[in-house]
């Protein structure tokens, strides 16, 4: 690749097309009275803003992603229209997320979280291209290998029902997976795919399945093939669930609406904390004498549970 190289970073003029078109659309069926002149004006006006927002931020503020031999400079901040340079010696770490309408590739520094929006580079392979450019340039560096702490974990899951599971230590321990014919999303309405859990030479640990589906559905967690738990959906919410181990442990685990930090509690006291570091990222702490695999794997399937219905 010839550096530097630019590309332009902001709303798709496609998108900013399809909003004109939408908010126009619905002015039209209020002149014509198909709906009242002031419901028409209220549903176009969000519509039309974001079209006259992008075409200003396109027009009178064009940014451009830059990669440079040392340095690359993204956009930031509001409608991402601040340039910070970023040396690809400073990142620690870059991961990809993969949703239903865009990708979002996050770089880690030491001093923030940047993120790299598919849908605001001109198409896929622009964004392709930045990506792997990026991760060649990121070097790996020397750190001190602190001890694992047990009950620590990271869950990463996609909106498809593939994911990892780290340690502390930000090592991946498990992945997961769950058995599409072909990976889509949403999914489960009619037939929910088996998840399934293997270690990083691919032999599978756990596999979780749909044993009653209406009204509140209840699934059965196996390891070699015998049944060692069963989580059950308590709530239409889809945000209360039940864990009934075969060991006779039970929990109970709560995601109450609008809030990033939740948990679950047993009956004998120990507790599990939970912090959301997006819809896709958990960060996962349980009380370390309760700390076993099989609440682990529950706790990754209800994740994806949640972002099944997000």
């Amino acid at each position: 690749m010839d550096l530097p190289r630019q590309f332009a970073y902001g709303p798709q003029w496609k998108f900013i097309f399809y909003f004109f078109v939408a908010g126009i659309a619905l002015l039209a069926l209020a002149g014509v009275h198909f709906v009242s002149p002031t419901v028409g004006i209220a549903l176009s006006f969000l519509p039309l803003c974001f079209a006259l927002v992008g075409t200003v931020r396109r027009l009178v503020f064009p940014r451009f992603l830059e990669l440079g031999q040392d340095t690359f400079s993204v956009c930031t901040g509001f409608f991402q229209a601040r340039v910070t340079r970023i040396p690809y010696a400073d990142i620690e770490q870059a991961w990809e997320v993969v949703g239903p309408r865009m990708t979002i590739f996050h770089l880690r520094t030491k001093d923030r979280t940047t993120e790299i929006l598919s849908i605001l580079l001109p198409n896929m392979t622009s964004y392709v291209a930045v990506r792997d450019f990026v991760n060649s340039r990121v070097r790996a560096k020397e750190k001190k290998v602190q001890p694992i702490e047990d009950g620590k974990y990271c869950f990463r899951c996609s909106y498809e029902g593939d994911g990892e599971i780290y340690n502390s230590n930000g090592e991946i321990i498990w992945r997961f997976k769950t058995l599409h014919a072909r990976p889509h999303y949403p999914y489960g309405f009619f037939r929910l795919p088996d998840f399934v859990v293997h270690d990083n030479a691919g032999k599978e640990l756990f596999r979780i399945k749909l044993e009653r589906k209406w009204a509140l559905a209840e699934f059965e967690m196996l390891e070699n093939g015998l049944p060692v738990s069963t989580i059950r959906q308590r709530s239409i919410l889809r945000n209360k669930f039940t864990l009934d181990f075969v060991n006779g442990h039970k929990w109970v685990f709560r995601m109450p609406l609008f809030t990033v930090s939740f948990g679950g509690l047993s009956e004998t006291g120990e507790a599990i904390r939970v912090r959301l570091h997006s819809h896709n990222v958990w960060y996962v702490l349980i009380d370390p004498k309760a700390d076993n695999p099989q609440l682990v794997v529950a706790l990754a399937f209800i994740h994806r549970e949640r972002l099944r219905f997000n």
